[in-house]
Formats: C-alpha cells, sequence, structure tokens
C-alpha cells in the first residue's frame, strides 16, 4: 500500500503554504489568508490540493497588491491633477 503523499515535498508545501498565508494576511486580505491555510492544514494528507490552494492565495495576493500599487498611483496622480489645477 503506497501513502498518499508519495512523491510530494511535505515540507516544501507547508513551507510555501505557510509563507502565502502570513503574505496573504497581511497584504491581500482575508480570502487569501484563509486560502493559503487551508494549503498549510491539507498539506499532510491531500498534498495535491494543497498545493491548489497555495496557488490561489498566491494568484489571488498579487492581484490585490497590484491593484493595491494601480490605485496608490491614481491617488497620487489625481492629487498632482487637482493641485495644478486649482487657482486661488
Amino acid at each position: 500500500m503506497t501513502t498518499p503523499n508519495s512523491g510530494y515535498d511535505i515540507e516544501a508545501i507547508k513551507k510555501k503554504a505557510l509563507i502565502w498565508t502570513i503574505v496573504g494576511f497581511i497584504c491581500g486580505g482575508v480570502i487569501s489568508g484563509v486560502l493559503g491555510l487551508l494549503g498549510y492544514l491539507k498539506a499532510d494528507t491531500e498534498p495535491e490540493t494543497a498545493q491548489k490552494f497555495t496557488k490561489w492565495a498566491m494568484i489571488l495576493t498579487i492581484i490585490v497588491i497590484v491593484l493595491y500599487v494601480v490605485l496608490f498611483g491614481l491617488s497620487i496622480a489625481m492629487g498632482v491633477f487637482s493641485a495644478s489645477m486649482s487657482t486661488y
């Protein structure tokens, strides 16, 4: 009988899931943090599912960070344009 996690590096999966859980909760919000946490918790029993959860946590976190950067850039641009257009 084979073990369900044969062929997977469980420690690497858990490490990656833990990293994306922390980054997800800090930068990506609750949903990406929870997806990373689910990946961490499932690493021992279902490593393939854990990798999928971790991948989605990573993708969602990156999307949110990109949106933060775009919104920050837009807010700076709007502030610069509104300051240059105002008359006293």
